[in-house]
């Protein structure tokens, strides 16, 4: 079967004046139908209809046949019927003939081809006349009648409950030549080939305009991280933290299999979780991103190249590895690389805050220590909250003790046990969702020396930091200069220390005002916005 696709477009467009030739996204509006429609092979003639000489002269530079449309065919009343008639016959006059005739609009700039060749495969492989490119458009409809309003459902229910109702695009109305006419178009045997949300958009006002630009620029992020007891989760909150804040492009979480613990907080959050299991590119592939976002510390030469050579832009967080230098883009709060390379983001400028923390309350200091906070991580792999716990305890001060744990603590029946003879009082919380409002309340914190210091900072409570490894003791940011006290590494912090630390910090109201002073000093909301600018300034070039 031949198919001839037929564009109309004219030259006095009302509601965005000479739209069909306007630059949406770096290209004449118009050529996104032409070039879709020249890339299929089930297409034999692309044909523009216009009454306009610049419209026709840059649809001839695209690549289609021009057919100059009569005058009387030209003005708003006319419908596209008789258009279309108007070029079969212009067609069939020359000798030229088809079996099926496309009107497609130059208004659908997302048009895919695979919409295209699936509504022509549909006309040729059954006993349609007509098919029309549609979409679900259900919803709570009213209409009205003599001045009365009434409900076109008969019950109230969520959109999604609701009995499918199709509202035609526009794009594409695909018809059996046989059935053409002056007057119509469409058949008594009709069909509608259903398109997704973003394919539906019809230009035919300036907000159509702004939301077409939009998807046109819509890119698709993966980020690829794992979250398990020997590396903690703040992998996974950061990368939350990063989708959370995207809503103009599409983001896929990709995930090794085997770490269950990640993967189930992902999805606690509603987000498409990919998972592989033993190499990542592979899946990678499929999805065909744009960018790829690595969130899994040290990456490989060979891993970076892979995805550079797709033409992939990549960016990595916290990567001292091999790979870092030939990502495009390289962020650590943490601590810097060890040579200078361009690509390298690093210091407290590129911290990622979560939400609840960008507008949190400040910590008032106060001379009394009522509520000792001990935190260290989604995991603590070294359990380092009973150590703690059991070396601060059975001070003579007078305080009470709050106990936050991670979503992947494994020891909490021994530290249940170790709670029971302690005559103190004690408050445990598991995987909270308010950790802004428990640091707030309390008045010294114990943590380890990952993110969470960043957090802490936001706040201004006084904090002793003790490190979970030799990584995070290379964390610049934990330190006295910053208002922290840090202990350094685990196995060389006694209970002794501890206690003794403590006791100072307590019995000391001057030291823990300056500490608190010296947290406040840091711009730690930014970080993402930052982050932002380079990966998509990266992206536009």
């Amino acid at each position: 079967m031949k198919t001839v696709a037929i564009i109309p477009a004219r030259g006095g467009s009302k509601g965005i004046p000479r739209k069909n030739i306007r630059y949406l996204n770096g290209k004449p509006l118009i050529a996104y139908s032409i070039q879709v429609l020249l890339d299929s092979q089930l297409v034999d003639k692309v044909i523009v209809s216009t009454d306009d000489e610049e419209i026709a002269n840059i649809s001839k530079g695209y690549g289609a046949e021009v057919i100059m449309r009569p005058e009387y065919l030209a003005s708003d009343e006319v419908p596209l019927d008789p258009v279309i008639y108007d070029v079969v016959q212009h067609l069939e006059r020359q000798h030229e003939y088809y079996d099926i005739v496309l009107t497609v609009q130059p208004t659908s700039p997302l048009l895919k081809l695979k919409t295209l060749n699936g509504v022509i495969e549909k006309l040729i492989n059954s006993n349609y006349e007509t098919v029309i490119t549609a979409k679900d458009d259900r919803h709570l409809s009213w209409e009205e009648l003599n001045g009365m309003f009434f409900p076109k459902y008969s019950e109230r229910k969520n959109r999604q409950y609701l009995p499918p109702e199709f509202r035609e695009t526009g794009a594409i109305l695909a018809s059996k030549r046989d059935i053409i006419t002056e007057n119509s178009r469409i058949g008594k045997n009709v069909t509608l080939y259903t398109v997704s949300e973003f394919e539906s958009v019809d230009i035919d006002s300036p907000m159509d305009w702004w939301v077409a630009e939009k998807l046109l620029n819509r890119k698709k992020i993966v980020l690829r991280v794992d979250g398990y007891k020997e590396i903690g989760l703040g992998h996974i909150f950061r990368t939350l933290s990063i989708a959370n804040n995207i809503i103009d492009h599409e983001v896929v979480f990709l995930m090794c299999e085997k770490h269950d613990l990640g993967i189930r907080l992902v999805k606690e959050q509603n987000f498409n979780v990919v998972t592989f299991i033993d190499n990542p590119v592979d899946e990678i592939i499929r999805l065909g991103p744009d960018i790829v976002i690595n969130d899994i510390l040290d990456t490989s030469k060979d891993y970076i190249q892979s995805l550079k050579n797709l033409g992939i832009k990549v960016f990595n967080f916290e990567d001292l590895g091999d790979g870092a230098e030939y990502a495009d883009g390289v962020f650590n709060a943490l601590y810097p690389g060890d040579v200078p390379f361009e690509n390298f983001y690093t210091g407290e400028k590129y911290y990622i805050s979560r939400n609840e923390f960008v507008n949190t309350n400040i910590k008032e200091i106060k001379k009394e220590v009522k509520n000792i906070l001990i935190t260290f991580g989604g995991t603590d792999p070294n359990n380092l909250t009973l150590k703690t716990l059991k070396s601060i305890c059975n001070l003579n001060e007078n305080f009470d003790i709050t106990i936050i744990l991670g979503p992947g603590y494994l020891h909490f029946d021994e530290l249940n046990e170790e709670v029971k003879k302690i005559k103190r009082r004690i408050n445990i919380y598991k995987t909270v969702k308010n950790m802004a409002d428990h640091m707030y309340n309390s008045d010294i914190i114990f943590s380890s020396a990952g993110r969470t210091m960043y957090e802490i900072a936001m706040i201004g409570t006084p904090s002793i930091i003790i490190a979970q490894n030799y990584r995070e003791v290379t964390h610049l940011f934990g330190h006295n200069y910053n208002g922290f006290i840090n202990l350094g590494i685990h196995s060389e912090v006694n209970d002794e220390r501890i206690k003794s630390v403590l006791i100072r910090l307590i019995s000391d109201f001057d030291l823990r005002r300056n500490m608190h002073k010296r947290m406040l000093k840091h711009d730690l909301k930014h970080g993402l916005k930052r982050i932002f600018s380079i990966i998509f300034a990266r992206e536009e070039e």
